[in-house]
């Protein structure tokens, strides 16, 4: 069947704004600095007509995508100052299951039933050559038309969370495909449909740790280098000199993605608001500071910490946004 293609009349919607806590340049920054990505959505959701017509995503009672890249859209905007704004420009709703990298495509019914029995096929990962090539993906990013690609789809579609594409492409959490003939690199990122904005913005934080580890040169967790080793700083590695930490280590966290620990450490999360403005000050924090545990919550603080003030230090841009997001014009054409 012929995918669903709904263009930018079904454009994410905007969120307002605000300037992080502390930084009242933050609005002007965003003005000047703004970039405004064009996003294609490739969402694998089949039509189940033994089910009665229904997508996938509504047989199975997973998440709508579309709310879901709304609400991602929408708290990048605001976690970066502005600085992001994601626009999707064009939506493909594909009635069919991605070829993996042996060939193998399910079916609606090795679908349900791998579902049902936890059997699943090996390899699990899909073919992004043969994803690219169909849609014309490099051929879109060349003309200018898309600057990225999300792909939903649901568990054991075979993404990466996140990996690039075209010549010069870096890994960003993902296997880099340079051999795509593209004359720009893209992300294209692997969004999960049976899960929330939470765990999309995990996907984009782990980008930033690839991305950010490649700007400053390497990443070696509780060392203070650079300014990216000591903004991830985290007290069980670096007792009383703990930061903002990672995606998976919040400032006090005592094991991977103990984000609702109550214990209180000394941090100097605060500093990273101002950045480079920044005085070394610390106070007592706990869970209570990132939702308590919760994983969407946890990952706005983080990122609404992440650098975003206009000029450089050291040489590196103070916006650390441009890098993540702008990396064509900002780490490729440096």
């Amino acid at each position: 069947m012929r995918p669903r293609v709904l263009t930018a009349a079904l454009l994410v919607a905007a969120c307002i704004s605000l300037p992080a806590p502390g930084y009242a340049d933050a609005k002007s920054q965003a003005r000047r600095a703004l970039l405004r990505p064009k996003v294609l959505v490739l969402n694998y959701d089949p039509i189940v007509e033994s089910e009665g017509g229904k997508r996938l995503h509504e047989v199975c009672r997973w998440n709508d995508p579309h709310k879901l890249a709304a609400g991602y859209a929408a708290e990048i905007k605001e976690c970066s100052g502005g600085t992001v704004d994601y626009r999707i420009v064009e939506w493909i709703d594909a009635d069919e299951y991605p070829v993996k990298t042996d060939g193998f495509t399910f079916t609606d019914e090795t679908y349900l039933e791998s579902l049902k029995t936890r059997k699943w096929h090996q390899p699990d990962s899909v073919n992004y050559r043969a994803m690219i090539g169909k849609y014309r993906l490099a051929k879109l990013v060349d003309s200018g038309k898309i600057d990225e690609v999300w792909v939903f789809g649901a568990p054991y579609f075979g993404y990466f969370e996140s990996c690039m594409a075209g010549k010069g492409a870096f890994w960003i959490n993902g296997d880099p495909l340079p051999d795509v003939k593209c004359r720009r690199v893209f992300a294209i990122m692997g969004f999960n449909y049976e899960r929330g904005v939470g765990e999309m913005l995990e996907d984009l934080g782990h980008r930033t740790e690839s991305t950010m580890s490649l700007v400053f040169g390497g990443w070696e967790v509780g060392k203070d280098r650079n300014d990216w080793e000591r903004f991830t700083l985290y007290d069980k590695v670096a007792p009383g000199r703990s930061a903002c930490g990672n995606v998976h280590y919040a400032p006090n966290s005592a094991s991977d993605y103990d984000w609702g620990n109550k214990t209180k450490v000394w941090s100097t999360c605060g500093d990273w608001l101002t950045y480079p403005k920044t005085t070394g000050a610390k106070r007592l924090v706990d869970s209570s500071e990132w939702g308590g545990g919760d994983t969407r919550a946890h990952h706005v603080w983080w990122f609404k910490h992440l650098p975003k003030a206009p000029g450089k230090t050291e040489g590196k841009l103070n916006n650390w946004w441009l890098y993540v997001v702008g990396f064509n014009k900002y780490i490729l054409k440096q």
